[in-house]
This record gives C-alpha cells, structure tokens and sequence, in this order.
C-alpha cells in the first residue's frame, strides 16, 4: 500500500496477480475485465473520488490496505461505478425501487428492477458528485441529513434517502419497503413522502405482520399475497407481467449468494487467525444480500473469487491486514450500526460479526412449490423479526460460532424498537453466553465519534 499526502494507492506491485483475476460479469450480459477494473481504480477513481482514497483514521470507509484481496478491490470498483451503472439501467428503462432495510430483494429484481437500500442509495448519491474531498464530502453529507431531519423528524433514527429522493438527486421510480420490526419509522417514512416535493414517485407497502407470524398459516398466505400486489405494482412501471417461474429463478440466484455467505462465514469463523481485517469482513457478509451493489450476478461473481481466497488464507493461516495478534473478537448487535473496524483494530480487537442484515442473509427459501408462498414463509421467519426469547437463541448461536469474546450493542436515536430491545436481548445473551456486553445509543452517522471509540476501545482493553 502506498500513502502520499493522506491519499491511498494501489501499489502497482499487486497488479500482476490482479489482472489475472476472474472478470465481473453483469446482470446484463456485460462484463469488466481485471484489466478494465485496474485502471479505474488506479487512474480514473482517484480522481473522480478522491474523498473515497483519504487514508484518515478516523474515516471508517475508506479503502482496506489488505491489497491482496481480489474481492476488496472489485468490491470498490463496484462502488465507484454505481452512479455510472445505475444512470445505464434507467436509460435502458430499468426502474429503481427503494426498499427498506433487512428485508430479501428476490421479487424486486424478479419483476424487472433494481432494489437499493438506505446504504446503497446513499452509496449512489455519493457517487453524483466528483472531485470532493473527505471534508467536503461530508460536509455535504451532513447538510442533506440536517435539511431531511427538519423535513421528516429529528427524532426519526434516519431519513432513509428521503433527501435524496425528493430532491430529485436520484431518480428512483417507487418506494416499496417491507413494514417491520427491525425499523420503528419504516411506514411513517414511506407516508412522508406523500407531502414531499415529487408527486410522481409510486408509493407501495407490503405489510409485514407480527407477533409468531412464521407459525400462522393465514400470516403466511397474507404476506404472500402482499408480495403478489408488490410485483404487480412494479409491473405496472415495466410493462411486463412477471410469472411465478421468473421469481422461482430469482430466488435460486439469490439462494446461491446466501450459501456463498454463509459458506464465507463459516470459513472466516474457523479460521485460526482471522483471514481478513474487519472491514473486509463486513463487506464480504454483506454482499449475500445480493443488493449492495444493484447488480445481483456481479455480486455474486465477486462472492464466488472470495470464496477461493478466504479458503486459501484459512488453509495457510494467512492473517489480514491489519489484524492485531490474537484480537479481543467483537460481536456487534442492532440495526444500522457500523464501528469504525480500523480504530478497533489499532486498539487490539476486530468485529467479527454482526447480527443486523445477517438474518436474511441466513434464510434460504424453499426452491420446490409456489414460490410466492415459499418466499413469504422465509420472510416471515427471519431470526431478527421473531418474539426476544427466538431473536436470542438465535444470535447467541451466531456468537458461538464467531468464538467471540464479547458483545456491542449499538442503536440509533430515534430508533424505538432496538432502544426497546437492547437491554432484554443483551441479558439474554449474557445468561446464555457469560460474555461481557455493552449497549451505546448514538446519533444516526455518528459512528466514526471520538467519544463513541473511546467506549469501545475501553471495552476492548477490558477483554484483555
């Protein structure tokens, strides 16, 4: 890695072995060479983004020096060339739909669109504008989030795109999330749309229901209707009548990307030492929700490389950058809520999961029978939307097998269902487990706060 002036490098030396990688191959047909991929990111990129190569500590998304990944510098080629992809798709008369959080994407793409979450909008809302620096870039940030918080609520945990959406940075077509429980706001937010300044954006709730909902037949039936009327309303955008095969082979697609995942997790658990730093973890259980980066079959392209590499590490014991020798191991709780896994790192633990986001990611959906039912029943039973006791036992189980040493849970302000829950769910945890827990509320994009870190790296020092 080389460092010049705070900005980060890809150092040519890797480019030999990089260029013989796989190239990604695109839900469209298209693919991007490693030759194509190399030079975006050691010529144009810096330029178009140079706030995405700052090199600051205290910037928790900047770019992994653990330059022998393939996978790293895919995944951020992905990143940098969203606002690229994405103005494609919509001139080719592909729609946008906006969705919220923890919810599968299988129907969306299933009917002919592109599913972006909160962090995948505002990935792509970033990618508008070029030539910022780290400070005006976040700046920038702030100031939309600020303007969206005086429009929604400033007790709302977050604008979810509200800004961008109804300033017409981002072109999305329709707002369809899930109604449930990981998000207190989701069904207020989709209403706040209603009095915003685009009239024209196509409003949709699938009403998630609660309370034992993967027991009751009926809950299942209704929520698999619900997922018919969504696909019928983006239909409606397309043109096109989506058929219940054209689902069924979306969620074999998205199936393989959960397997990947979880396959991924399962090596990066075992491994004697870990195999990546913490922020390529993350990246890498992330993308089994197959929506990170708008494009399912490059995501799984990606996934199917970082496979063979972790495996290759976990055989020959190859720690990642940056990892400290035998790391305090984290396990991180609740929606939203990301630490910055560098500062952890300098302060001698790494994050070794998370539960947000990894209880869809975990649920394989029946690939035999109708599929709409099949996806509804999964839906219906993700671990994290299940009553306190059922949402334990199953991250406890996912702790175990992370052989962490210690449990965050982190919430946003405003966020009233993970406040709610914090302090059952750790207790929980604690009787079941005996490992040490801290619970932090913090303000929404906060994450990267001195007085947040200075939490958890005390934490940290107590684990030893």
């Amino acid at each position: 890695m080389s460092i010049a002036s705070r900005q980060f490098r890809y150092p040519e030396a890797v480019s030999e072995e990089f260029l013989k990688t796989a190239p990604i191959l695109f839900r469209d047909g298209s693919r991007a060479e490693a030759e194509e991929i190399w030079r975006f990111l050691t010529e144009e990129g810096p330029v178009r983004y140079p706030n995405a190569y700052d090199a600051s500590s205290y910037y928790g998304r900047r770019i992994s020096p653990d330059t022998g990944l393939p996978f790293s510098l895919k995944h951020n080629y992905l990143l940098m060339t969203m606002d690229d992809r994405m103005t494609r798709a919509k001139e080719q008369g592909v729609p946008v739909v906006f969705v919220q959080g923890g919810q599968s994407v299988d129907p969306y793409y299933a009917a002919g669109a592109i599913a972006l979450r909160p962090a995948s909008t505002n990935m792509w809302a970033r990618k508008k504008e070029r030539g910022l620096n780290l400070s005006q870039e976040e700046v920038k940030r702030a100031d939309e989030k600020e303007k969206a918080y005086r429009a929604i609520s400033f007790e709302a945990c977050n604008t979810a795109g509200y800004e961008h959406i109804q300033e017409g940075t981002l072109p999305v077509d329709m707002i369809a999330p899930y109604s449930c429980l990981r998000c207190s706001d989701v069904s207020y937010g989709l209403e706040a749309h209603r009095h915003g300044k685009r009239k024209d954006v196509k409003l949709f709730l699938a009403d998630y229901p609660l309370d034992h909902q993967r027991d009751k037949e009926w809950a299942i039936e209704y929520f698999a209707a619900n997922i018919k009327r969504l696909i019928a309303s983006i239909d409606e955008l397309t043109g096109r009548t989506t058929t219940a095969e054209q689902l069924r082979q979306e969620i074999r697609l998205h199936n393989a990307g959960r397997r990947l995942a979880v396959e991924i997790a399962d090596l990066w658990w075992s491994a004697e030492v870990p195999p990546t730093n913490g922020k390529d973890r993350r990246d890498l259980f992330q993308l089994g929700g197959m929506e990170l980066h708008g494009d399912p079959a490059a995501t799984l392209s990606v996934m199917q490389e970082a496979r063979d590499t972790i495996a290759w590490r976990v055989r020959n014991k190859v720690a990642g950058t940056g990892v400290p020798d035998r790391p305090a191991r984290i396990f991180v709780c609740g929606s939203c809520v990301f630490p910055n896994e560098y500062r952890a790192e300098e302060s001698g633990g790494i994050i070794v999961g998370n539960d947000n986001h990894w209880s869809d990611i975990t649920t394989l959906v029946e690939e035999e029978g109708d599929p709409f039912y099949n996806l509804s029943k999964a839906i219906l039973s993700y671990p994290y939307e299940q009553p306190l006791k059922e949402r334990a036992r199953w991250t406890v189980e996912q702790i175990r097998q992370s052989r962490a040493d210690g449990v965050l849970f982190l919430y946003n302000w405003g966020c009233n269902t993970q406040s709610a829950i914090a302090r059952a769910l750790v207790d929980e945890i604690k009787k079941e487990t005996g490992l040490p827990t801290l619970i932090i509320e913090h303000e929404f994009g906060g994450t990267q706060s001195e007085q947040l870190q200075n939490r958890i790296n005390a934490f940290i020092e107590m684990l030893g």
